[in-house]
């Protein structure tokens, strides 16, 4: 007797994180629904493009089990009218600690999604946060295994914002998805996944936080020399910055 395949939801940006997931699933029997959320940035064609080549190297993979669908693509005009708790939420949370503004637009999507798949893996600045005001537990899904959620317990910022999301990579790092990729033959996929916020001329700039993130985590190898060129001078200006010779100079001009 045949039975209804489990549909899963999940965001996708094209990125490294979101891709190795899709990947996981892909390797179940169930459908994976994917949504793409806008908010113009300057990576979005890049995005875009390799949500599209990793679909059919997904689809064309052997060991695909899974009905990969294709991407929904939600414009910012379509997303949902942002709600005043969750914004509230955001608000005070980003009082005191650096939070991207892009959990409150997902967060309000999740309203209507809920169980939704984020991608933010071990480490991250959300993780972290999460867990320093309450944290997660563990959670069974039938056709797809263990995921994570935020605690009801957590404080009640923390849950408007993530209290929707299912987290499955909560335990895994970046290092860990590299050797999935590489032990299962999906080395194409991972080198097609788009990182860059500002790219230059088609390529990963070096300079913007994630392609910071990808030499940091052990591998520089996505970033060519020029890229790699553009990340140590921005991390000797950062180094600089972080002198007390910049600090004072800056509190003097600022009198």
């Amino acid at each position: 007797m045949n039975q209804t395949k489990k549909e899963v939801e999940i965001f996708w940006t094209g990125g490294y994180d979101s891709t190795f997931r899709v990947v996981q699933l892909s390797r179940m029997d169930v459908v994976i629904r994917p949504y793409y959320l806008s908010d113009n940035r300057i990576a979005e064609n890049y995005e875009i493009s390799a949500i599209k080549k990793i679909t059919e190297l997904i689809r064309n993979h052997p060991d695909t089990k899974a009905e990969l669908l294709d991407i929904v693509y939600v414009s910012v005009a379509e997303r949902p009218e942002t709600d005043s708790e969750i914004e509230n939420a955001y608000n005070r949370i980003f009082s005191e600690n650096w939070l991207g503004n892009q959990y409150v637009w997902l967060a309000n999507f999740a309203k209507q999604h809920k169980g939704i798949e984020l991608s933010i893996e071990k480490g991250t600045n959300p993780v972290k946060l999460i867990e320093k005001n309450g944290g997660f537990r563990k959670e069974t899904v039938e056709g797809i295994g263990d995921t994570f959620v935020v605690d009801k317990k957590t404080h009640p910022d923390y849950f408007a914002l993530f209290g929707k999301f299912s987290i499955p990579l909560l335990e895994v790092s970046k290092l860990d998805m590299k050797d999935f990729f590489v032990r299962h033959n999906y080395v194409d996929i991972m080198k097609t996944t788009w990182f860059c916020h500002s790219p230059i001329n088609g390529k990963p700039c070096g300079k913007c936080n994630p392609c910071k993130g990808v030499v940091e985590e052990g591998m520089a190898e996505r970033l060519d020399e020029e890229a790699l060129e553009r990340y140590r001078k921005a991390k000797k200006i950062e180094k600089f910055k972080s002198t007390p010779v910049f600090k004072l100079a800056k509190k003097i001009l600022h009198r």
